[in-house]
């Protein structure tokens, strides 16, 4: 009698280990997904914010389109060092417009079709968002030393 409970309860186990497995693969995958999604998008906001901050620091008495120029500069330095299909899906975009009395750099990088081409692979039951972008907008400053 106590082998024939024994097994019942093995057998118990069994299905509930069937049931359960299926949903804690699920969130483990998407914990990983969304982790490498926010990653993507915090390397976009970081790129622009440095591409936006290494075109107008120390520097005045350019021409705005030269503003422009730098910024597309410094992002096409940093794309570079990141890796497949996140290097080659971005797309940079610089421009300039006034703020105030003086000039605004804004820097955006947009990665379109991210839901159909997402850095981790396709996920069938996960909602990805259609694109990513990051701007990042900073003043033109005049440098007076």
């Amino acid at each position: 009698m106590k082998i024939r409970s024994k097994l019942r309860q093995q057998g118990a186990l069994m299905i509930e280990l069937v049931l359960t497995l299926p949903i804690l693969l699920a969130v483990i995958f998407a914990i990983v997904e969304y982790s490498v999604l926010l990653g993507a998008m915090l390397i976009m906001n970081n790129t622009t914010s440095e591409a936006a901050r290494q075109a107008t620091v120390y520097r005045s008495g350019f021409a705005v389109s030269d503003y422009e120029v730098l910024a597309q500069d410094a992002l096409e330095d940093m794309l570079p060092s990141y890796v497949g299909s996140f290097r080659d899906s971005v797309v940079p975009s610089v421009n300039s417009f006034a703020c105030g009395d003086s000039t605004c750099l804004r820097v955006r990088l947009d990665y379109p079709n991210y839901s159909s081409n997402p850095l981790v692979g396709n996920s069938f039951f996960i909602p990805l968002p259609e694109n990513l972008s990051a701007e990042s907008t900073t003043r033109v400053e005049p440098n007076d030393g």
